[in-house]
């Protein structure tokens, strides 16, 4: 009977620690970021035509606002200020054609919601999600927000003292682009005489 009751002992804390080790491969693996070599060779022609035809699509920027409750973003023990941050956003926006220059009516309001940065491995991960609201220029009201998350990654080649700022900001501008090109994609259909922007990429 002993040995019956070690057996059970041990089959139930082996079967804890089994569990315990999927949870935490689960919960500590990064999500994937959005790869546009991914997409099939036979889809690629189309993706970058209508990827064109999104940052040629005009918008109006009603307003740009910073919502996070921390201002300055803490990486180690550097920062990348407010002001930094915003001036990166903006000129995304504006190489997707989405400026208050511009003189349409189909309108957005753009608030950056967060911004982090991750460290994993060798890796800087750096996760961007901006709130849109968008008016369409048959109304005069702005639709229920919608998020748009971006995320970069980059080798971090420099030392740990360091803290790889210029790999840091790579990252952030690849995060801000890739939710600026979301926003921009997803209202594509919106858009009826798209003009030609010479600041697109």
């Amino acid at each position: 009977m002993d040995s019956i009751n070690n057996l059970q002992r041990l089959f139930r804390y082996t079967l804890t620690c089994c569990s315990l080790s999927l949870v935490v491969a689960c919960t500590s693996m990064p999500e994937p970021a959005f790869n546009s070599s991914l997409i099939p060779a036979s889809q690629k022609k189309e993706h970058l035509a209508s990827l064109s035809k999104a940052q040629a699509c005009p918008l109006h920027l009603a307003s740009l606002t910073d919502e996070r409750a921390s201002k300055d973003l803490l990486v180690g023990s550097d920062s990348v200020s407010q002001d930094a941050l915003f001036n990166l956003l903006k000129q995304s926006l504006l190489d997707m054609n989405v400026t208050p220059d511009i003189d349409t009516n189909n309108s957005v309001k753009v608030s950056l919601e967060r911004a982090f940065v991750k460290t994993l491995g060798t890796n800087m991960v750096a996760t961007v999600v901006i709130d849109v609201q968008y008016r369409p220029h048959n109304t005069n009201t702005y639709s229920p927000v919608v998020s748009y998350r971006g995320k970069g990654m980059q080798v971090n080649t420099k030392s740990a003292d360091i803290q790889g700022y210029d790999t840091v900001e790579v990252a952030i501008k690849e995060a801000i682009a890739q939710a600026t090109r979301r926003l921009k994609s997803s209202l594509l259909h919106q858009c009826d005489e798209p003009a030609v922007n010479s600041n697109a990429v």
